[in-house]
Formats: structure tokens, sequence, C-alpha cells
């Protein structure tokens, strides 16, 4: 008997029409705020916002043809090259206009429709993660390919919510002639810390008016501003030594990789001690082939807030 799939058809619909009903509203903002004040709900804009969910659930094939294509590519971070093919694909043909290689990463883009504002950009990562990949509708571990990358964090489901909600809502914008743009952007090498600061550094939130970023999870939370914080820092540290041969005379050698080990170690002893918010510490070591001389380490800080992460924080 075949396991069912953890989402409900219905539950799967439920993201991208809540979507559409935040950006029909999002698009009225402008006129909201010109008022001053707190008004009873507009009838056309509720009206809309029923229409905008109605549009979304037309599209549920295409919905799920996304799912589930996405799923198929399970491509790791800076490798998202067929998900862009895609996906850049399906809003060209919907005539957004597409951008590729922003931020000066080969698998990035944007997809932008409209004029004007506000300008809502809609985002949502979709790097796969090594060793991930998964046979769909399976409720247990059962690789088609062992070892192979794969969709093990939900990122083959973000842009299908954002690409469903944005159609629907293209739709009603162009017939009411509500001015607005739309941007689709995607969270690029996701688990490498890849792609969202460039993207900031860059200037392609520049002019953005609110940004809604999707990401699957066990509930429908929702959350915004710093409240849902999981910033990472990283830095990497190198250490030399001296070579010296194993066989021969190891005791003129200094070894790099000791002094790796040891500050690894040292952190090992520091997560008993930090905040609970700030706990989840990871570290990496490898001798890198540089020279037998040199070893380096990369440690990535997970931090709540931004005050949180400074050097001063870290060691109080």
């Amino acid at each position: 008997m075949r396991p069912p799939l953890y989402w409900r058809p219905k539950m799967r619909r439920f993201l991208p029409r809540s979507m559409a009903a935040t950006l029909v509203y999002l698009a009225f903002v402008p006129s909201v705020i010109a008022a001053g004040t707190i008004q009873d709900p507009d009838p056309r804009i509720e009206a809309m916002k029923i229409e905008a969910l109605e549009l979304v659930e037309s599209r549920a094939k295409l919905i799920q043809e996304i799912v589930d294509q996405l799923y198929s590519f399970g491509e790791l971070g800076f490798q998202e090259f067929e998900t862009q093919r895609y996906l850049t694909g399906l809003l060209e043909e919907s005539g957004f206009e597409i951008e590729l290689g922003v931020a000066g990463m080969p698998s990035a883009w944007t997809a932008s429709w409209g004029s004007g504002r506000p300008v809502i950009a809609l985002g949502s990562d979709v790097d796969g993660i090594p060793q991930s990949n998964q046979k769909p509708g399976v409720g247990y571990r059962e690789p088609i390919l062992s070892l192979a990358p794969g969709h093990g964090e939900g990122h083959n489901s973000g842009q299908a919510v954002n690409i469903a909600a944005a159609l629907a809502v293209k739709e009603i914008m162009e017939r009411e002639k509500i001015p607005g743009t739309l941007l689709i952007w995607p969270g690029i090498a996701e688990e490498q810390l890849g792609s969202k600061a460039f993207f900031v550094r860059d200037g392609i939130f520049d002019g953005v008016d609110v940004n809604l970023f999707t990401h699957v999870s066990s509930n429908f939370g929702v959350s915004w501003g710093q409240s849902g914080g999981n910033a990472l820092i990283s830095a990497q540290f190198s250490f030399t030594g001296e070579t010296a041969h194993s066989a021969g005379s190891p005791w003129r050698g200094r070894s790099a990789l000791d002094a790796v080990m040891l500050m690894a170690q040292a952190w090992e002893f520091k997560r008993e001690h930090q905040a609970t918010r700030d706990k989840v510490l990871s570290w990496a070591v490898g001798a890198f082939g540089l020279a037998a001389s040199i070893s380096c380490c990369s440690i990535i800080f997970r931090c709540a807030s931004a005050a949180g992460s400074s050097a001063s924080s870290i060691d109080e």
C-alpha cells in the first residue's frame, strides 16, 4: 500500500490562495494609507480577493506540475539551471520580463511584470540538498538514486505558491488597470548562504515596498521583521605550521591540523554556554591540500539578532 502524501491537495492549494489574497490587498495599500483612517472593508477589494482565490483554484494542475517538476530536478546550490530554465520559461510565456545571471550568479534570475507602485517581491528558495534523493509520495526513506541530491526541505514547493498567486493577481490587475509591479526571485544556494545578501548588495530589492517570502513548514505560520530571524555569519580561520617527515623526525613538525582540532573542540565546550536562541553553531574541519603545513576550519554562527552576531557578544 502506497503511503499517503504529507500534504493533501486542498492543503497544498491553501498557500497560493492565501498569497493571492494578500497580493490583492497589497495592491491597494497606497490608497488605504492615503485615506489616513481605518475604514470598513471595501466591497470591491473583498470581491477581488474572492476572485483571486478562484483563479488560484483554477491553476491547481499548474501548481502540482511546478511542485513535481522542481522535485524531479533536485539541483544543488549554484547549479539550479534546469529549475531556472523551467520557471523563467513559464513566467516569460505569461508576460514577465526575465533577467538571468543577476548579482553575478549564473543560476540566479528575476522575473518582473507591471509598472509603478507598489512593488511587491515574491521569493522562495529553489536549491536541493546533497544525498536527499527520494521517491515522491513515500513517507519513509527510499531514494530513487542512492546518494544523489534531492529536495529534502521542500524547496520545490515555494515557487509554485508564488507563481500561481502572481498569475492570478496579474490577471485582475490587467483587467482593473491597477498599477503596481510584481517581482519574483529565487533563493539560490540557500544551503550555502548563497544569494540573498548579494541580491541586496546589487540593488535587486531597491524600490521594493513589500517582500513576501515563502517556505514550506509543518504549520501555516507567518512571521515578519526580525521575529523569525535565523541569520548566519561565517568565518574561515587558517592555521600554518611546519612540515616534517612523519617517519624520520615528526618532533620537528608543528601540525596546523592539531590547531584546527583544538579550535573545534573548544567550540564544542562553548556550545553549553551559548544563549538558547543563539546556541546552534556548526563547524567544518578539513586539510584542504594547500600544503602539509596549512589547515583551515569554517565556523558558522547562527544568531537570532544582529546584536548577537558581533565578536564581543559571541565571546561574552
